[in-house]
């Protein structure tokens, strides 16, 4: 086996996930990097896309996920999780961090964030 890992750096996209209803109503800006771990080996060796881990279709579950609202961002990493474990069976774990970029609370930052790892 030659275990590799594939990444999604700052998928940046808009979402509704928060406590208070304003950010339920008006949403956020919200960026998710997903790593994952799998065999890349076939891939590596056939040099054929059919072996690689489709990170494109990653993103996609992605984006319907965080288009389901939540009011945790812990709540929206353990969504991601499951439904990229359940679509991608050859992944055999990984990362997932959703950093708000905008959090409505006092004080200048760049991000407030929830990582996962399993």
């Amino acid at each position: 086996m030659l275990e590799g890992y594939v990444e999604i750096d700052r998928l940046r996209l808009g979402a509704r996930h928060g406590v208070g209803d304003q950010e339920r109503r008006v949403g956020n800006v919200f960026e998710v990097t997903v790593g994952l771990r799998y065999d890349m080996e076939l891939a590596a060796w056939n040099d054929d896309v059919a072996y690689a881990l489709d990170y494109s279709r990653v993103a996609e579950t992605v984006m319907r996920v965080m288009d389901s609202p939540s009011a945790l961002l812990e709540n929206v990493a353990l969504r991601l999780r499951d439904a990229i474990c359940r679509e991608f069976p050859a992944v055999l774990g990984g990362t997932v961090r959703i950093a708000k970029l905008k959090p409505p609370m006092p004080g200048q930052m760049a991000s407030v964030s929830v990582t996962l790892n399993w």
